[in-house]
């Protein structure tokens, strides 16, 4: 993959998708590792959105998630990220596309970048230049290496976007009534 601020991103899907391996000429190394034998959630490209049975390591330093479980809403697909005095969140922005922010919430001022996932496993970002509100140009959160690395293996390990509640209702009802 080729990235518009980072150059040459590798991903490495090791071990039947066990793990994802994110690297790259100017990006520290980011890895996100499934361990344990336990149900593999195959709506999920790492397997599970269960924290518990992941681990997140950023350039050998490891960082905590906390996963929402990824059910019907939007709300549901949210990936809270901690450690080393920093926090970050991956949410879904859109049905295909997941936002990376930094803090806990999306306050409009703190994106980083838009992180779109294919299915097969590439991964291709907008990274966030400038934010208007109200005619207004608010202050921005500039990318790092490490958001980067982040973003790119949250994208990768757990797929991106989302669909709203009620769309996705419908389309789980017409799946049970008129299975294909």
């Amino acid at each position: 993959m080729l990235d518009s601020r980072y150059g040459s991103i590798r991903l490495q899907r090791n071990d039947g998708g066990r793990s994802f391996v994110i690297s790259g000429e100017s990006i520290p190394t980011a890895s996100v590792t499934r361990s344990g034998e336990h149900a593999v959630r195959t709506d999920v490209p790492i397997g599970t959105r269960d924290g518990r049975h992941l681990r997140l390591l950023i350039d050998g330093k490891g960082y905590d998630l906390d996963l929402s479980p990824g059910k019907f809403s939007r709300r549901s697909y949210r990936i809270h990220i901690t450690g080393h005095d920093q926090a970050w969140l991956f949410t879904a922005a859109t049905p295909h596309a997941h936002r990376l922010v930094e803090g806990t919430r999306h306050t409009g001022s703190n994106e980083i970048g838009m992180f779109t996932a294919d299915d097969e496993y590439d991964v291709v970002v907008e990274w966030t230049d400038e934010i208007r509100m109200a005619g207004v140009v608010a202050h921005k959160v500039d990318s790092t290496p490490l958001t980067c690395s982040l973003g790119y293996v949250l994208a990768a390990s757990f797929g991106t976007g989302a669909q709203l509640m009620l769309p996705a209702i419908f389309a789980g009802a017409a799946e049970a009534l008129f299975p294909f």
